[in-house]
């Protein structure tokens, strides 16, 4: 399937001018702040599906998504979103083994997606007033992550009496460990003891965070997560 979508009247930021689809994160998830709605967009790519019903045992779905998706803020120059992730890969795999054992397997593919770069003086002047990097707005979402890929595991047992169904499942996402993807955070380095910030002169920070060690910290930490579970069907 082939898709095309035009956006009008898109809400964008009165704060910075940027369309509220591309401030990411940044955004306040209250909605709290004045906007204007004069931005545009669109939305375009192609989708194939395709699914092996159960035979024989074994079944399965594949999906693969291809697109692109850009807003304009105040300067009408068309950006890609928050969400422009590019890619989307997904397929799922089952096979039924005798005496209603069944193994299941999920893996999904998502594009890096696009993220905007700090501004460095203005990071280093504001971090310790505000705990946070400060965006440079001027490369919006000029920058991408890696692209992230992760697998899903699952394990059911099953008994099937008269009336009812009792399933015994294992589910383990993440089961081989994919380390996430997300927007570094900007800080400053600390000491090895970790009770303060380590300075380019040994003295105390100063206010300004001039003699501040400036840093970006990797947000792709592991989750692996194993679920036990019971369902009864009746």
């Amino acid at each position: 399937m082939v898709f095309y979508k035009n956006y009008n009247n898109v809400p964008v930021s009165l704060r910075n001018g940027i369309s509220l689809t591309n401030l990411g994160n940044d955004f306040n998830v209250l909605g709290n702040e004045p906007v204007i709605t004069n931005g545009n967009g669109n939305a375009y790519g192609i989708e194939v599906f395709a699914q092996k019903k159960l035979a024989k045992r074994f079944f399965g779905i594949f999906s693969y998504t291809f697109y692109r998706s850009k807003f304009s803020g105040a300067n009408n120059v068309l950006t890609p979103s928050s969400w422009d992730n590019e890619h989307l890969l997904s397929a799922t795999l089952g096979y039924k083994f005798r005496r209603n054992w069944e193994l299941g397997l999920k893996f999904r593919f998502q594009g890096g997606a696009p993220y905007t770069p700090y501004d460095e003086a203005a990071s280093r002047t504001n971090y310790l007033s505000q705990g946070k990097g400060i965006l440079d707005y001027t490369n919006l979402n000029t920058l991408r992550l890696n692209g992230f890929n992760g697998s899903d595991l699952r394990i059911d047992k099953k008994w099937n009496f008269r009336k009812v169904t009792f399933d015994l499942f294992l589910d383990v996402t993440n089961w081989y460990g994919a380390k996430g993807n997300e927007v570094p955070s900007y800080t400053f380095k600390r000491t090895a003891d970790n009770t303060a910030f380590a300075t380019t002169d040994g003295l105390a920070i100063k206010a300004d965070g001039s003699n501040g060690i400036p840093t970006l910290l990797k947000n792709d930490d592991v989750q692996i997560t194993p679920t036990i579970g019971f369902i009864v069907e009746f």
